[in-house]
């Protein structure tokens, strides 16, 4: 019995080591359910505002274990994951292709100081936690019946964040999106593909630096990413009618253990690689990709017509409370054409460029990453990077030195954030219990008034009931008196 017993505990190790060991609430089943109960009209809208492609996606399941040696093999300071022929990096290319979201527009930036709307407290967020939780949304969708109006698309793209593009570890959205959805003709202007690639690389910094057990981010395109790039657990095709996006074109995924997983990674051949997705000629038609293309190839930089650079903060939120809510912003660059160039010549070169500051500013700390170009790279050795010219009206300044100084420096600056946002993070806790305890101070003070006017009630009912005791004593003293005569004269005796 107790070798039985010593045998079943080993057979559930070895059975919780041979799957991924982390957990998401990333969930496409409850996306997908939401999709399907759309009406006409509501599907409609959603496609003119940029999101009709993510309508089209099949039902998958997540490969964990291949997710899982994904996340191992992320390596923090060159921004792309290490196999044994060298590093691949994700791409703005690779998030059109496969989710089929644009990534060249306006900015998705939620800022700390952006002031609080009606918007956030009609969905049940408070000044001092800007959170929405993602079953409050999915009651409100409930609710609408095939209704199709503007506080409908708000939430139906809310709901979309917290459970597929830009999921979190508490099952929340964070309200300040509801400030770039207050207007909804322009959310297709943002470049919401652009977020989601940023949200995955900081989920995928968490996940490196401090092994958190819940992971988020659209845990869907990277597993598609690896499908697109590596022939590891890659499905069959479907040979789907759907000839874009491509998340629509891969069937199920392959169910390997871990140990399987990882030997094919250590064995994995060239051949099994494809290092740079190349759009067909149907894809380069595609509205969102053909802008990306030209703005890779136009050479304009820091230009709001071509929007080369998208800036989106780094969201991580879980459940020990650990890890910042909000950072400093990441930069990712549109790569110019002039870079694409060198890069088919086998170069690797990385452009640092800061904004700026402000001669008014004293102190501004500025965490800028590399970050991927717009098409998948491959360096198997590190070159120091060169000089740029730049126009003379280009107002960046280039860092140009030893690439282990900026990674030493970007580390340091992540830490100095890190503890910034752990502090700010335990201030608001305390604020928000010195909001409690105020709150519970002018109920106290509530009661205590009421209780006074309780004790002047029965102060003027007590005097009241002395003044009613006064008279009935007065007049019980006069029955006595009159009582008392009546008798002494009765005593008396009567004279014949």
């Amino acid at each position: 019995m107790v070798k039985a017993a010593r045998k079943s505990s080993i057979a559930a190790t070895d059975a919780r080591n041979s799957t991924g060991n982390f957990s998401t609430r990333f969930s496409l089943p409850s996306f997908l359910k939401q999709v399907t109960r759309l009406s006409d009209n509501q599907r409609a809208v959603l496609e003119k505002l940029g999101f009709g492609n993510l309508l089209l996606i099949p039902n998958q399941r997540l490969n964990k274990n291949l997710l899982d040696e994904l996340m191992r093999r992320w390596d923090i300071d060159r921004q792309a994951f290490l196999l044994p022929q060298g590093e691949i990096r994700l791409s703005l290319l690779d998030v059109a292709l496969v989710l089929g979201l644009r990534v060249v527009g306006s900015p998705v930036i939620l800022n700390d100081k952006e002031p609080f709307i009606d918007q956030e407290s009609k969905y049940g967020a408070v000044i001092w936690k800007r959170k929405i939780t993602v079953s409050s949304l999915e009651s409100k969708l409930d609710s609408f019946c095939g209704i199709c109006d503007d506080d409908f698309v708000r939430t139906f793209l809310l709901y979309t964040f917290g459970t597929f593009l830009f999921p979190n570890a508490n099952g929340t959205v964070d309200s300040r999106y509801l400030s770039l959805l207050r207007y909804v003709d322009n959310i297709c202007q943002f470049a919401w593909g652009a977020a989601v690639l940023k949200d995955l690389f900081s989920w995928l910094h968490q996940r490196k630096m401090m092994n958190v057990q819940y992971v988020g981010g659209c845990l869907l395109f990277l597993q598609m990413w690896s499908f697109e790039h590596i022939d590891i657990a890659r499905p069959s095709l479907l040979g789907s009618s759907v000839a874009f996006p491509r998340v629509c074109q891969w069937d199920k995924s392959r169910s390997l253990n871990r140990q399987q997983i990882v030997s094919k990674f250590k064995d994995l051949q060239d051949h099994q690689v494809t290092w740079e997705l190349q759009p067909t000629s149907l894809e380069s038609e595609v509205g969102i990709i053909k802008e990306l293309l030209e703005a890779q190839s136009s050479g304009k930089e820091h230009s709001e017509a071509e929007n080369s650079c998208i800036v989106f903060p780094i969201v991580t939120d879980n459940d020990l409370g650990a890890i910042p809510q909000t950072m400093n912003p990441l930069v990712i660059e549109v790569e110019t054409g002039s870079e694409r160039s060198s890069m088919n010549e086998g170069q690797s070169e990385r452009d640092i460029n800061l904004d700026k500051l402000a001669d008014s500013v004293s102190e501004v700390f500025t965490d800028v990453i590399e970050c991927p170009s717009t098409s998948g790279c491959i360096s198997k050795m590190h070159k120091q990077p060169k000089p740029v010219a730049l126009p003379n009206d280009a107002s960046v300044i280039i860092v140009i030195g030893d690439e282990e100084d900026l990674r030493t420096r970007v580390r340091t600056l992540e830490e100095k954030n890190m503890e910034l946002e752990k502090e700010i993070h335990e201030l608001r806790r305390e604020n928000g219990l010195l909001r409690n305890n105020m709150l519970s101070g002018s109920r106290l003070e509530e009661k205590n008034v009421q209780l006074m006017r309780e004790i002047d009630e029965l102060r003027r009912e007590n005097q009241c009931l002395s003044l009613s005791a006064n008279e009935l004593v007065v007049r019980l003293e006069k029955l006595v008196f009159y009582e008392d005569i009546s008798v002494s004269e009765d005593s008396k005796p009567t004279q014949d």
